[in-house]
């Protein structure tokens, strides 16, 4: 799935009528199955640029563009919709349901269908090395584990695009090092579009390449 976008612009109201330009003419072009990583400090846009590029928000002006279809004006219906069937999300916290177990939670995405999506949840929780741990709270398990529970639910709908915004942000290194080997093995093998926001240049240099946002714009 091969994402662009033409002079894309956010700004947000605050109070008093204050406007706040966080993208500003933004244009980028990810191919499909390239590794991208979005690089640059705190607040210069990547993570709004990301909720974008991944159908959860929309620009103030511009155009997205989805397999060279302009879907800036699509229905939120119909965003939802390509967004369930094509993408997958990780964040930097894994904003698991404390209420249910390992496998319900990677199975959420697709709850409506989970009898038959249990086998496939299952086999992302073996990949993950949770096999063992399946009927598990969220607060029964690490950092690096609830982390690896949101890995295969990203993955659960088997997505064009994996956007991922600091994934190993919140982790120890090592633990970092074992998301990222996943991350990467996972989307590899599927052919499968990675766009991540990292601070990390380690992580950033594992991408086939960076684009780095300063003050809202590519530099």
């Amino acid at each position: 799935m091969k994402i662009e976008t033409r002079n894309l612009t956010k700004n947000y109201m605050l109070p008093h009528n204050q406007e706040v330009k966080v993208l500003k003419g933004i244009n980028v072009s990810i191919n499909s199955g390239e590794k991208i990583a979005l690089t640059g400090p705190s607040g210069a846009g990547k993570s709004t640029l990301i909720h974008i590029l991944g159908l959860m928000d929309k620009p103030t002006s511009g155009k997205v563009l989805i397999d060279g279809e302009d879907i800036t004006n699509f229905s939120a219906t119909k965003l939802a919709k390509m967004r369930k069937e094509n993408i997958g999300f990780m964040f930097q916290f894994h904003y698991l349901l404390a209420d249910f177990n390992v496998l319900e939670n990677v199975l959420m995405p697709v709850w409506e269908n989970k009898k038959e999506k249990t086998k496939d949840a299952l086999n992302l929780l073996d990949i993950m090395g949770l096999t063992n741990r399946i009927n598990h709270m969220p607060s029964e398990l690490s950092g690096g584990e609830q982390q690896r529970v949101a890995l295969a639910r990203a993955l659960i709908n088997n997505p064009k695009v994996l956007f991922a915004d600091e994934p190993t942000g919140n982790l120890d290194r090592e633990t970092g090092k074992v998301i990222e080997t996943l991350m990467f093995e996972m989307c590899g093998e599927k052919n499968m579009t990675l766009v991540l926001v990292t601070h990390s240049p380690e992580l950033a240099e594992k991408a086939d390449r960076s684009i780095n946002i300063m003050d809202g714009t590519i530099k």
